[in-house]
C-alpha cells in the first residue's frame, strides 16, 4: 500500500511512518500546501495513495480545506468511491464539531491524537482498508 502522511510535526510523521512501514510505503508533508501537491501529483501520474493521514492543524492550509480540495480534485478527476483515496483525520481536535465536519467533508475516519498502534491500525480498518491480520 502507499500512504501519504501529512503533518507539521516532524516527531508525529516519523512515529506514524514506523507503524505503517510494516503495511507498504509513505511519503511525507509538513504542510496542507505540500499535501495537496502530492495528492495533485498522483492524481497526474496515475499512481493514487491507498490512505493519506492528514492532521487539521497545520501551517499555509489547515486539514480540513485539503481534505475538501482532495475530494473536489477527485470528482474533477472523475474518480469517485470506492476508488476514490481513503482520507483518515488524525488531530489532538477531539470535539465533535471538528469531528462532523471532517465527516460532512467525506474523511474515511478520524483518529484522535496521540498516535498509537493499535488505535491507527483498528482506524485504518474502520476507514476500509484491508489489512493483514
Amino acid at each position: 500500500m502507499r500512504f501519504l502522511i501529512v503533518e507539521d510535526q516532524k516527531d508525529v510523521r516519523n512515529l506514524m511512518e514506523a507503524f505503517l512501514n510494516e503495511f507498504g510505503s509513505s511519503d511525507m508533508a509538513e504542510d496542507g500546501i505540500q499535501g495537496l501537491s502530492k495528492v495533485l501529483n498522483s492524481v497526474q501520474d496515475k499512481t493514487p495513495y491507498d490512505a493519506v493521514f492528514l492532521d487539521i492543524m497545520m501551517p499555509k492550509l489547515e486539514g480540513q480545506q485539503v481534505l475538501q480540495k482532495i475530494r473536489e480534485l477527485e470528482e474533477a478527476n472523475n474518480i469517485l468511491p470506492p476508488k476514490n483515496v481513503k482520507i483518515i483525520m488524525v488531530s489532538a481536535l477531539g470535539d465533535s464539531e471538528n469531528v462532523m465536519e471532517a465527516f460532512k467533508s467525506q474523511a474515511d475516519a478520524y483518529l484522535v491524537k496521540p498516535v498509537l498502534r493499535e488505535k491507527l491500525v483498528t482506524t485504518m480498518r474502520k476507514a476500509g482498508l484491508t489489512l493483514p491480520l
